[in-house]
């Protein structure tokens, strides 16, 4: 299994700060409200939605007194704080040790980031079971990226007890919908090939499409590439194909390269461009 996505780095935010009464929540800390101090944690990270300069060191000071008040989502917050550097000397052991008490306590970001850690060995030996545990566990509360992580792990066979490539589809599903980019480009991919779902290549181009016209999606511009080059699913268009493989190939993906290599050596230069158009005086 290729590298796990990077880890989420920004703040687990819970609240709207459009919406943030910080004397209120500062009286609720005041009598040990393990939210309300978890949340100042936050506002106080983020700056006040960037009106102010954010202070990290009196965040974590907040995330701190939370902890020890109950709060799941501080231990995350701490565990991002410790990751980063940010309030604190940057310490990773210490970082997973804190999303190992969130993701016990039940925080879906702890599990997600316990999980990333696991796969991709930070600061914990690598263990693809235990990694595919806590993003189930991330993933049964909807955690976008740990669903599209679990995916990839049932759709490899890695991690879990037997490749499931119907398991794999309904959770880039989910994660898809939530808006997920990368779940949506191998949802799409389900559809096109029938695996784990009915074939509808249709349904997958229209996917593609989506992505790459509205979040600009780079695998999605290439497997429109991929559409267009076969004609399964769209119309064959050896020209919309080079097109596509070329913006995809100019950000750097190497399939996509090798596609605009093949297609010059097959059919030319002058056979995948449209001619300028002429222009005659009047």
């Amino acid at each position: 299994m290729k590298k796990c996505l990077l880890l989420w780095l920004a703040f687990a935010t819970s609240i709207s700060f459009a919406e943030f009464n910080l004397q209120e929540k500062l009286e609720k800390a005041r009598a040990g409200d393990a939210d309300a101090l978890n949340s100042i944690g936050e506002f106080y990270a983020d700056g006040d939605s960037g009106k102010n300069v954010p202070n990290f060191e009196l965040a974590v000071q907040f995330w701190d007194k939370a902890t020890k008040a109950g709060s799941a989502r501080a231990y995350t917050n701490l565990g991002m704080s410790f990751y980063s550097g940010k309030g604190v000397p940057r310490n990773i052991p210490t970082a997973v040790q804190f999303w190992t008490e969130g993701a016990k306590r039940g925080d879906a970001i702890s599990q997600y980031m316990l999980g990333n850690a696991y796969c991709n060995g930070i600061a914990v030996l690598p263990d693809m079971p235990t990694a595919a545990f806590w993003w189930s566990k991330a993933a049964e509360q909807g955690h976008a990226r740990a669903q599209n992580n679990l995916a990839f792990a049932y759709a490899k066979g890695i991690g879990v007890a037997k490749k499931d490539s119907k398991k794999a589809f309904e959770l880039w599903k989910k994660s898809g919908e939530q808006g997920h980019g990368t779940a949506q480009v191998y949802m799409a991919l389900c559809y096109y090939t029938g695996d784990g779902v009915q074939r509808d290549t249709n349904r997958a181009v229209a996917i593609w499409f989506n992505a790459a016209e509205i979040e600009n999606n780079t695998e999605a511009i290439y497997y429109l590439g991929v559409a267009h080059a076969s004609g399964v699913g769209v119309a064959k268009d050896i020209k919309k194909a080079y097109r596509y493989f070329s913006v995809a190939s100019a950000r750097g993906h190497k399939q996509a390269s090798e596609e605009v290599e093949k297609m010059r050596i097959n059919f030319g230069q002058e056979a995948l461009v449209d001619k300028p158009k002429s222009t005659k005086n009047k």
